[in-house]
């Protein structure tokens, strides 16, 4: 049931992200500590743009507390704060808000170690607001690279471990949101224009 669940997730996501590729601006692999994916950067004007990263999120996968990753979708819109440049490399500093969506593991629940919930995968959908902050690097060719931080406040629905008998959801804040608000997140962007 859950792999349905799953798999009409990421469908669902999927056909509501706007993949217009013929006006983005930029397109980039994305790499952090959380995951790996793409993102889709738009255009700016006046100051603004918008992007969206879908990734693999891997939390409890390299140290098998988990047996299969989860998926991260955000949308944000972004504001130029400031640009500089030292020599050849331009810099833009930016922050904005964002929403994040995705079928993944949050962190364990309990105090200390709670033997339920540390075996138990607590897949399940998460619905938040972000903000990220970053600097993009320009180096005056087709790549730059986009240094950002990112954090989620939002809420993760899942079955409730301890009632696998019947369809009993559990629902709490998304840990994993704000306790990796420090995980750096780089982003090497190719300009399709």
């Amino acid at each position: 049931m859950y792999r349905r669940i799953h798999t009409a997730l990421i469908l669902v996501i999927l056909s509501l992200m706007p993949l217009h590729l013929q006006g983005q601006e930029s397109a980039g692999l994305f790499s952090s500590v959380k995951g790996i994916g793409a993102t889709l950067r738009t255009p700016e004007s006046g100051g603004v743009f918008h992007s969206a990263t879908a990734f693999i999120d891997i939390y409890g996968v390299p140290t098998s507390r988990c047996s299969n990753p989860g998926i991260r979708v955000n949308v944000s819109r972004q504001y130029v704060l400031g640009r500089t440049a030292k020599g050849d490399v331009g810099m833009t500093f930016y922050a904005g808000p964002g929403i994040t969506a995705g079928y993944v593991r949050d962190h364990d629940k309990g105090r200390g170690i709670d033997l339920t919930s540390l075996m138990s995968d607590n897949d399940g959908i998460v619905a938040a607001l972000s903000a990220d902050a970053g600097c993009r690097f320009d180096f005056g060719g087709l790549v730059s690279l986009d240094l950002s931080f990112a954090g989620d406040l939002g809420l993760h629905i899942r079955q409730n471990e301890r009632e696998h008998g019947y369809f009993a959801t559990s629902l709490s804040i998304y840990n994993n949101g704000w306790m990796q608000l420090l995980y750096p997140q780089i982003v090497f962007l190719f300009h399709l224009r």
